[in-house]
């Protein structure tokens, strides 16, 4: 009796390959991941509120440099504040040179972004072509045994619809205030 052993590309366990897309997004992630582990920061970095990247965000770097010349102008005032100034021109270095990196960063997400929605509209416009001749199909007498599959892509098309808030009865109005009569004299 000859034994037969599973394609090769095919794990023994029963479970498919993995594409070759994964395999390269992957290696890509581990190297992204290895770049952050590699960046500087703090060793237990405390989550920023939306109130505190706002404030860092709009605050301008020049105003940070201008605060660290003031500080050691008038070292009466730099020194009541407790103020570090190698730690305030650490924070312009480093905004300056990793201002760059972030920005290229951004330019990467957004490529990869691109390039993917890219490949996806051409999937979406063969899968809607295939559905119109499907919806056409079901109609004959030999499109009975795929109308399940129509169906599922009709469902999977469709969009969830929004719940509708239950109405909320409006606040009841007082009466208007009863204004007094005079009356009139003859």
């Amino acid at each position: 009796m000859a034994t037969t052993s599973p394609p090769t590309g095919t794990p023994a366990t029963g479970t498919p390959a993995a594409s070759p897309q994964t395999l390269d997004a992957q290696d890509k992630i581990a190297r992204l991941r290895a770049i952050a582990n590699d960046f500087p920061d703090d060793v237990e970095p405390k989550p920023l509120t939306q109130a505190e990247r706002q404030l860092a965000s709009r605050t301008p770097i020049v105003f940070v440099e201008k605060a660290a010349i003031f500080a050691e102008a008038a070292p009466n005032i730099g020194v009541a504040l407790s103020v570090d100034t190698a730690s305030l021109r650490d924070a312009i270095a480093s905004d300056l040179a990793y201002g760059g990196v972030v920005d290229e960063t951004r330019t990467l997400t957004s490529r990869m972004e691109a390039a993917n929605l890219r490949k996806k509209l051409k999937a979406v416009k063969v899968a809607r072509g295939i559905y119109r001749v499907a919806k056409g199909y079901v109609t004959t007498d030999l499109g009975n045994a795929v109308t399940p599959h129509v169906d599922e892509m009709k469902r999977a098309l469709q969009r969830p619809r929004k719940k509708k808030a239950a109405p909320t009865e409006p606040p009841p109005t007082a009466p208007p205030p009863a204004v007094p009569t005079i009356p009139q004299q003859k």
